[in-house]
């Protein structure tokens, strides 16, 4: 009885991943048709390269928009290694860039967002809001952490039409 219950928790845990991993959109924030984003979401230590182990975050949908807005705060479960970041990437999410990035393990990247830390600076990271042009009509969002300590990650997407 015992083994039961962890194996069907570990089996809705798949299924969540597996679900997130099918496309899901990021969550809509304050009722808003423009600001997308997510809270709350604990992202390991994982370097740049390791195109394997990014967290995927969602989608955020831009067809129809112009511009997209971005903020990207942290708060470290830890202290800072040395200095790293924490980053967001926003794939294109159509091919042939999908292709590269399941297939080949490559990140053809057109956004690289980050929040710069180091041990001296303390637990909580904010990124300067940057406001891009939006070349697709969605964007895969793809999550790493060179700081060396855990990050409860919060990002946001406002996205415009100019």
């Amino acid at each position: 009885m015992r083994r039961t219950i962890p194996f069907a928790i570990g089996a809705l845990v798949l299924a969540a991943f597996a679900a997130a991993a099918a496309g899901q959109s990021m969550e809509k924030m304050d009722n808003s048709d423009a600001l997308v984003g997510l809270r709350g979401l604990m992202v390991p230590p994982i370097a740049r390269s390791e195109t394997t182990n990014l967290i995927d975050a969602g989608v955020i949908e831009t067809a129809g928009f112009t511009h997209v807005t971005l903020n990207l705060a942290a708060e470290l479960k830890g202290t800072a290694a040395g200095r790293g970041v924490v980053g967001v990437l926003l794939l294109p999410d159509i091919e042939p860039f999908r292709h590269a990035w399941k297939t080949l393990g490559l990140v053809p990247a057109s956004v690289d967002f980050t929040a710069a830390a180091s041990p001296e600076a303390g637990a909580y990271l904010m990124a300067p809001q940057q406001t891009f042009e939006v070349g697709f009509p969605r964007y895969r969002v793809l999550l790493y952490n060179t700081t060396g300590a855990s990050a409860l990650v919060a990002f946001f997407a406002y996205r415009t039409r100019r």
